[in-house]
């Protein structure tokens, strides 16, 4: 039987830090990391390309657009891609990729480690493991293996700054799960519905508005004179911002940002169900202004989606 081809895209992270005077820092290469899961060169092909050697925190939206690019140019010479990857931006960079490869027809599988590959207990080598296995798996789409769990790329979140699980599964249920050396699919794969089209620009002018108690509405003004064409509106509950009830009316700010051009989506500070924003009056008055109800869907995804259509949206004009 042919031998499956695997290509690695190496970005860094923790899974490839090593100390320094300073604290940790990415040194380690991909095929560095390669070596600590050898079998995997008995049973399939696998080529390492290292795209940069970055913490994290550090990943930009033009880094998606490298990984995206990679992707995209290596797709037909290869069954799958694994993407090494620091955990601080992996659920942004995953979420993005998702919606930047567009109808992906193979599986493109992001991991990393909260210790570095090498130290005493650290779970970078289950890690490679974990996604090693859904690569093979053959799912096409976009996928975080971490802790046990295979996450849909636009459905994940960190949810631990320490503990080996780290990510959740937020509005969708787990992809799949890898225990005891096996991969178990927890849900039917999913259909590829059309062509695969590559989304490679975006717009970054997009902003993140945390509503908490105190916040002065003329904030979300200055979030919009700055420059930001789309800002994500993390609201209470099913998506509640205070209104004209309040001393902190955020209503004449959302007709500001509308006569600015600057688009508002609403989710929710609650980690899970999303929002409704018809579901009370105060979310009613603020979409009637013109914020978009942002329904189950991450921060971490409504980001990239609006970074595309912004970008898009000019590209048509």
């Amino acid at each position: 039987m042919k031998k499956k081809r695997i290509c690695v895209l190496a970005t860094g992270g923790t899974i490839a830090s090593r100390p320094t005077p300073n604290g940790l820092m990415p040194a380690l290469t991909g095929e560095d990391l390669l070596a600590a899961v050898p079998e995997f060169q008995e049973i399939c092909d696998v080529d390492c390309v290292q795209l940069c050697q970055l913490d994290s925190t550090n990943i930009q939206p033009e880094h998606w657009i490298t990984m995206a690019r990679a992707v995209a140019e290596r797709r037909t010479e290869y069954d799958a891609f694994l993407i090494t990857h620091g955990t601080d931006t992996m659920a942004y960079s995953a979420a993005a990729l998702s919606a930047m490869l567009e109808n992906i027809d193979c599986p493109v599988v992001f991991t990393g480690s909260q210790l570095p590959a090498g130290v005493s207990g650290t779970d970078a080598e289950q890690n490679l493991l974990t996604a090693f296995h859904a690569a093979l798996g053959g799912r096409a789409g976009v996928y975080i293996a971490f802790g046990g769990k295979i996450i849909f790329g636009d459905d994940a979140r960190k949810l631990c700054t320490m503990q080996l699980t780290a990510f959740g599964n937020i509005n969708r249920p787990l992809a799949g799960r890898f225990a005891g050396g096996h991969l178990t699919w927890l849900t039917e794969a999913s259909n590829v519905t059309g062509a695969f089209h590559l989304h490679d620009q975006l717009d970054p002018h997009v902003a993140v508005l945390k509503i908490v108690p105190g916040l002065q509405p003329k904030m979300l003004e200055l979030f919009v004179d700055a420059g930001c064409r789309a800002i994500i509106l993390e609201g209470y509950g099913l998506g509640g911002i205070p209104d004209q009830e309040s001393p902190a009316n955020f209503l004449p700010a959302f007709s500001y940002a509308k006569e600015h051009g600057c688009r508002l989506v609403c989710t929710t500070q609650c980690t899970y169900d999303g929002v409704d924003m018809d579901h009370y009056e105060i979310g009613v008055r603020a979409q009637q202004l013109g914020v978009e109800p942002g329904g189950r869907r991450t921060t971490e995804a409504l980001l990239a989606k609006l970074m595309i259509e912004l970008a898009e949206q000019d590209d048509a004009n």
